[in-house]
């Protein structure tokens, strides 16, 4: 066995982290938010903000932290077909339940 194939341990390598994208309407954030439970994504229902409202929209198990970009394409790519722009990536702790 490798270093490669070494299983990770206690978290590493993994994250947890919620993509939040904004919108100006509410109906385009709902669709987005579809769409993105479409993609695998659970996601909150929209919050108003003070510019508008937002989603958010988390993987559903940890995932290695090198697909953070890839997964933070993906809620790009819809919040742009939906009139809104991809906001940041949040990270979150992992919990007990993530080991």
């Amino acid at each position: 066995m490798t270093l490669h194939d070494a299983p990770a341990r206690d978290g590493a390598g993994l994250t947890r982290g919620r993509f939040e994208a904004e919108f100006e309407e509410v109906e385009a954030a709902r669709a987005a938010a579809r769409d993105a439970r479409a993609a695998g994504f659970v996601v909150d229902p929209p919050r108003e903000t003070a510019s508008g409202w937002r989603i958010a929209g988390r993987h559903k198990l940890p995932f290695p932290k090198d697909d953070r970009d890839r997964y933070a394409n993906r809620v790009r790519t819809i919040a742009t077909r939906h009139g809104g722009e991809f906001g940041r990536f949040v990270q979150e702790p992992l919990t007990q339940a993530d080991d």
